[in-house]
């Protein structure tokens, strides 16, 4: 069953954003190059991008197995509901919309049980 992973917001300062969620959420701070900043709290996460031109920072991810992904993808096909996989080196997310327009990530962490 998918369960929220994180919430992706853009930035202009990602850095000065986590220092905020640190301070005042006790959020765990993690950076990695090509990533966004990671403010982790108990139940997920918030993943602070850096702002850009298309929005691709802004989304609701949910955490799935790879057979959760693959079955969700078979079943968007078959709706003829666009998606798009997208290989983040420690993950896989399938990106799609919501009948309302918001962008929602599926994603399978590499070596996660």
């Amino acid at each position: 069953m998918p369960r929220l992973d994180h919430v992706a917001v853009e930035s202009p300062d990602p850095d000065e954003c986590a220092a905020f969620y640190e301070r005042f959420l006790g959020a765990r701070i993690v950076r990695k190059e090509d990533h966004p900043v990671m403010a982790y709290v108990e139940a997920g996460a918030v993943a602070i991008h850096e702002q850009g031109p298309h929005g691709h920072g802004r989304h609701v991810g949910f955490r799935v197995s790879e057979e959760e992904r693959a079955a969700l993808k078979r079943a968007l096909d078959e709706a003829g509901i666009r998606n798009e996989e997208r290989d983040h080196e420690i993950a896989v997310g399938l990106f799609f919309e919501d009948p309302d327009g918001r962008q929602l990530e599926a994603i399978t962490y590499r070596g996660a049980a």
